[in-house]
């Protein structure tokens, strides 16, 4: 025995356990993902998707693990959990049904028990992560689908707020974003599961949604007709997307700084010296030299959000 036999029987282990599971309804699991067409497919085609890879497993085992974890973490807190005894619920809407099964609920100081839907997040999620609107303005499509889960938890049950229990997959820390109910986005979900249904009795595929990055990794690309695709003449590099966001952040800063020194200067006017209660300003000319720049090759970089 070596080291290789023993990671190609790892391998093994995990291959044999993928599997593609029957869709015939929609989930609240899967209602908050941003494209229709997809989730069409998803009931329509569900046998010909392409299996998740030995990577992806290892993810969702490791996201079972840290369930446990999460929860030994609330009730260490002195928090009552109850966990359902149903394996599934429906809640019905015009031409179908919403399939789903809560987490946890957790019990408040009045005895009124909560939904919880628990997520294991990288570190980096982790710490963006403090309300309902980081997730729904999230660049990952995962993310933004996550509080759709939720709202159909508390639409069920007739709960004017549930929870989200993070967890920090480097560290275990686990702490909680409370979501309160939002009828107009409770509203936007059931009209996007009726769209659905109705296209699923009409037999007319819906359209992809407009965000390119939902097609990557698409299970039913091979069948969509419409999957796009990152050229591939173009470099991926999701490193640039902090410096990228901080830039954008720093461009309103940037155009502030700019207007008020402008006010400054228009204040001083043609004073040579100026006192404030803080600080001394004190206008002296200089002289600009003058060059010629020789000829060149310049790069302009255009930065298009997909």
């Amino acid at each position: 025995m070596n080291a290789t036999e023993i990671n190609a029987k790892l391998f093994k282990a995990k291959a044999d356990k993928i599997k593609v599971y029957p869709c015939n309804n929609l989930r609240a699991s899967n209602l908050g993902f941003p494209c229709e067409r997809y989730l069409f497919l998803l009931i329509k085609h569900w046998d010909e998707q392409k299996p998740h890879d030995v990577g992806l497993q290892n993810v969702f085992d490791l996201g079972n693990t840290l369930e446990a974890h999460t929860i030994q973490n609330i009730k260490e807190a002195g928090f009552e959990v109850v966990t359902p005894s149903v394996r599934s619920w429906k809640e019905e809407v015009r031409g179908g049904i919403i399939t789903g099964r809560e987490d946890i609920r957790i019990k408040d100081e009045n005895g009124e028990l909560l939904p919880v839907e628990i997520k294991g997040i990288s570190p980096f999620e982790f710490d963006k992560l403090n309300s309902v609107d980081d997730f729904l303005k999230s660049k990952r499509p995962y993310i933004r689908g996550y509080p759709a889960q939720l709202f159909v938890y508390m639409l069920k049950f007739g709960k004017e707020k549930g929870f989200f229990a993070l967890t920090n997959k480097l560290t275990g820390e686990t702490k909680f974003i409370e979501v309160p109910f939002d009828y107009d986005y409770g509203d936007e979900l059931l009209n996007k599961a009726e769209r659905i249904y109705a296209a699923l009795a009409a037999n007319e595929i819906p359209a992809a949604c407009d965000d390119i990055s939902v097609c990557e990794g698409c299970s039913l690309a091979h069948i969509c007709g419409e999957c796009r695709r990152v050229p591939a003449d173009v470099d991926i590099d999701e490193e640039l997307d902090a410096l990228i966001d901080r830039k954008q952040q720093l461009s309103e800063a940037k155009k502030e700084y700019e207007q008020i020194d402008k006010e400054i200067k228009q204040r001083v006017g043609d004073r040579e010296k100026v006192i404030t209660g803080h600080y001394l300003i004190e206008r002296k000319s200089f002289v600009k030299k003058a060059f010629t720049v020789p000829e060149s090759v310049q790069w302009r970089v255009q930065i298009k959000r997909l």
